[in-house]
């Protein structure tokens, strides 16, 4: 399927899950057009890998009843996490990285990026985009809830 399907399916699945009042889905559209920019070509780790995750996260939270036990904002950070879990995956391990040299980061001899890189990498993007002025998804969001 072409990606923009793939958008279209996820969009479909924060809707279908219920948004949180005052989440609007021109927000919710831009954010998943935002993942879908993010990600980098490789064989594996790329847009339609994301789609997938968060297809199947949805469906075994569906089955299982997690979503309806979940309130909408905990549906669309599950939604989200599922999303994002691999943003802007370079296609090579934490260990190949750190042994290269290579980061997104700098450098790794950061202590706060030493272990677990590309999961910190792939969740500090996520809170990026999130924040991203022309995104807006936490804009929403009071203060005690963020």
């Amino acid at each position: 399927l072409p990606s923009d399907v793939l958008c279209h399916l996820a969009m479909e699945m924060f809707v279908s899950a219920g948004l949180p009042a005052g989440l609007a889905e021109d927000r919710v559209r831009r954010f998943i057009l935002a993942v879908r920019a993010s990600m980098l070509d490789n064989p594996y780790h790329n847009f339609y890998h994301v789609f997938d995750v968060m297809q199947t996260t949805n469906a075994l939270a569906t089955a299982t009843g997690t979503m309806a036990r979940l309130d909408s904002w905990e549906r669309f950070a599950l939604l989200s996490a599922a999303l994002c879990h691999d943003l802007e995956h370079p296609g090579v391990t934490s260990q190949f990285l750190s042994k290269a040299g290579d980061s997104p980061h700098g450098g790794y001899k950061n202590l706060v990026f030493r272990d677990a890189l590309l999961e910190k990498h792939h969740a500090l993007r996520a809170l990026g985009v999130m924040v991203d002025r022309d995104i807006g998804i936490l804009e929403s969001l009071s203060s005690a809830q963020y």
